[in-house]
């Protein structure tokens, strides 16, 4: 699949699916869910006799239009087959459901709170963000959770907003924020960014003296030889009193 020729239209989604008054949500039209097969490894997904996955993934139809989903939630779902694609070099599930299949039996989902911590884990801490999900999306991406997973992260989501655009760099050059790189929020589509590990000890530092003293001395060091500061940060001028 030619992910570049897909366009975002959450409407066409929602059209192709249908809700009964016994909490099936159906497919009117024929319909794929995509999600990283890394995800059966990092309790985000079950894929088995019973499928389960993190309500985080992207659903296509007509293979022309997609939606994204940032349920922060568990959902069993019944697809007609099930097939491992590959998509810009990633590994895939790709489950296909057919005009009139049950999309999920039950879409009133159970509180997991747990969850939370393991999406960060694999999204946000370890940066691995899949093809779907945008740079918006990323700063939404456990707006949620107090619904989904009954967990309250904040008075708002500003913090979080603070970490997605740490994380999100120019595509040309990680060293550059991508707000500094993207000259309108209308154009992320079109220049996609690139994402670091918000535990990155090589882009996330942002002063000689954290790449020094965190963890991985040696990566830090390279990196503050490659990329050295160009002024002192406040920290540093506190930690030399």
């Amino acid at each position: 699949m030619d992910i570049k020729k897909l366009k975002r239209d959450a409407s066409k989604v929602h059209d192709a699916l249908y809700e009964t008054d016994s909490g099936q949500l159906i497919a009117r039209k024929p319909c794929r869910i995509y999600l990283p097969t890394r995800y059966n490894n990092t309790k985000l997904a079950t894929v088995a006799n019973e499928i389960r996955i993190v309500g985080i993934y992207a659903i296509t139809v007509d293979d022309t239009y997609y939606g994204v989903s940032l349920t922060n939630a568990t959902m069993q779902i019944t697809p007609s087959s099930t097939s491992i694609v590959k998509i810009e070099g990633d590994e895939f599930y790709e489950f296909s459901f057919d005009a009139g299949a049950v999309v999920t039996p039950n879409y009133n989902l159970v509180k997991d709170s747990f969850l939370v911590y393991y999406i960060y884990d694999e999204i946000v801490a370890k940066g691995h963000i899949p093809w779907y999900i945008s740079y918006s999306d990323l700063g939404k991406l456990f707006i949620s959770s107090v619904h989904h997973a009954g967990l309250v992260l904040g008075p708002n989501n500003t913090a979080l907003e603070m970490i997605a655009a740490s994380i999100t760099r120019s595509p040309g050059d990680r060293t550059i924020y991508y707000r500094h790189a993207l000259d309108h929020i209308e154009n992320e589509l079109a220049m996609p960014p690139a994402y670091v590990a918000f535990r990155s000890i090589i882009y996330g530092p942002t002063n000689t003296t954290a790449k020094l003293m965190g963890a991985y001395f040696e990566e830090g060091m390279m990196s503050a030889l490659v990329n050295p500061a160009e002024s002192s940060e406040g920290v540093e001028t506190l930690l030399r009193l």
